[in-house]
């Protein structure tokens, strides 16, 4: 009985033995089944030029969760927002092309590990860090490049608090990923809701930077138009998703030069000069209306107007048209002035953008004035005299190079800089021209240097004998690169003058001019 007893309690141990064994091994088997595979994804383009897509990581923040199909539905998104408009202006099939993997809808995207923690790349002053890492890694796999215009995506794990670099430098943007960053929640009336556009949004508006876009608003008419709504270049981060938010006939006109919207290879963003021969502009039936000609060394094939309110540094709330140009290398427009949202006594700023079809933009500034609702033309050519023996004679101070006879050459491109490599000068800075004889004068043309260190505030003394000196009155310049007017009050007869510099737009100690005329 002991033996037979002994048998079966080992058979039993046997069976129970193997049954947990038999349901280990199954269990296993299942827990191998719901572990996914790695994805190994095909990206590929029809296009020679694709936007690079970068993912940096800080050194001490994780990648958010599901980033790479979260981002990738963000930017398919996008890329379809884009065509949309791009067809609807006559563009074509157009949009920033991308290496997608169709099957999956995955953007490729790439991950690149910063060196330092999230404190070192703030918002001020980071982008220039992670551009710098970005560029190194792309200098150490040159294959992964795909055009000149990347976005760079940064994880943050607060949105609400975030301290890194969220704006365009150049053919770069940078932008930010959390968790809970998805499309899903466009339109839903939450904060998930309202972060996501206001985020998402905001990586599509700064795209726009990196694709050379500037900033425009929507005109009167587009603004309450369930087609259009809200510029996604001017405030479209806080609608995007939510309420119509579109891209402008002039931003589609810029994007179709685009090296990474263009369908062909081309030897893009290649020197390019341009130069508008002459310029004219009315205001006539309630419309402004801008024509000239221009020179250039690259096809041009759209110019596209700004129209921009001077009175704050932002030109978010610049109103725009687009046109193309015509065989002979003029161009022309018609603005309705009832599409401006500011009137009244506002001064202007007239931007006009070259579209050459190599990706390139010439760009040239004028000023206008609203006065009592009426647009006052502030630019157009004059009857400036002849400087063939006109002298500077005095100044403050001069670099090497850059010096003050520069500014009667008749060269746009030199201008007269005030003493900065050493022992710098500041302001009040002068020049004091002789024209050689006594002129009757109406007012000066000044042009300012197409960069940095525009004047501002200015006085204007003159003479007939280069010791008695009048004043003609304080006046200020305009921030703008084209040849721009200040009359005086009434016609005045002398041979010197003397422009006395006490201010820079830009608040430093320096200052520049390119050309001084006098009509």
């Amino acid at each position: 009985m002991k033996i037979l007893y002994l048998s079966i309690t080992v058979c039993c141990v046997f069976f129970m033995l193997s049954l947990v064994g038999g349901c280990a091994k199954e269990k296993a088997q299942e827990i191998e089944e719901l572990v996914p595979e790695e994805v190994t994804y095909n990206y590929s383009s029809t296009a020679k030029y694709n936007l690079n897509v970068v993912y940096f990581l800080p050194a001490d923040v994780e990648e958010r969760k599901n980033s790479h199909y979260r981002l990738s539905q963000i930017l398919l998104n996008g890329q379809a927002f884009y065509r949309n408009h791009m067809k609807e202006y006559g563009f074509g099939d157009k949009t920033f092309n991308m290496l997608v993997d169709q099957e999956n809808d995955r953007v490729k995207i790439i991950y690149i590990q910063g060196k330092y923690p999230t404190a070192n790349y703030p918002y001020e002053g980071g982008g220039a860090k992670v551009l710098e890492e970005v560029d190194e890694y792309f200098d150490a796999n040159p294959d992964e490049k795909s055009s000149d215009h990347t976005l760079i995506l940064l994880p943050v794990v607060d949105q609400d608090n975030p301290d890194v670099p969220y704006y365009g430098l150049g053919r770069y943007c940078l932008a930010l990923d959390y968790t809970e960053m998805d499309i899903k929640y466009f339109g839903e009336d939450s904060k998930k809701g309202n972060d996501a556009t206001k985020y998402i949004g905001g990586l599509l508006h700064e795209l726009g930077h990196c694709l050379n876009l500037p900033h425009n608003k929507e005109k009167v008419s587009e603004a309450s138009l369930g087609s259009k709504g809200t510029s996604l270049m001017g405030s479209g981060n806080y609608t995007y998703g939510k309420t119509p938010t579109f891209l402008t006939e002039a931003s589609c006109a810029i994007l179709n030069n685009c090296q990474v919207i263009s369908d062909f290879e081309n030897s893009f963003y290649t020197s390019a000069s341009l130069s508008v021969s002459n310029i004219l502009a009315s205001y006539e039936n309630g419309k402004l209306k801008i024509s000239g000609t221009y020179n250039t060394n690259k096809d041009v094939n759209y110019v596209c107007f700004y129209c921009d309110p001077a009175t704050d540094n932002a030109d978010y709330d610049a109103v725009s048209w687009a046109s193309p140009v015509k065989g002979d290398n003029t161009f022309e427009i018609s603005m309705p002035i009832s599409e401006f949202h500011q009137k009244g006594n506002t001064p202007y700023v007239l931007r006009l953008l070259f579209c050459h079809v190599n990706g390139e933009i010439s760009k040239y500034s004028y000023s206008f004035t609203f006065q009592n609702d009426e647009p006052i033309i502030e630019f157009g050519d004059k009857n400036n005299f002849d400087r063939t023996n006109w002298k500077v004679i005095d100044f403050s101070s001069e670099e090497n190079n850059e010096l003050a006879s520069y500014v009667l050459d008749g060269d746009a491109k030199t201008f007269w800089h005030s003493r900065w490599s050493q022992n710098a000068t500041s302001y009040p800075h002068h020049l004091t021209i002789d024209m050689g004889d006594i002129q009757t004068v109406s007012g000066f043309s000044f042009l300012q240097r197409d960069g940095m260190r525009k004047v501002k505030d200015i006085e204007i003394l003159v003479s007939n004998d280069n010791i008695q000196w009048e004043s003609m009155g304080n006046f200020q310049l305009k921030e703008i690169n084209t040849l721009h007017h200040v009359n005086l009050s009434n016609e005045t007869k002398f041979r010197y003058f003397k422009i006395i510099m006490n201010s820079a737009f830009d608040g430093q100690q320096f200052a520049a001019l390119a050309e001084i005329m006098c009509f």
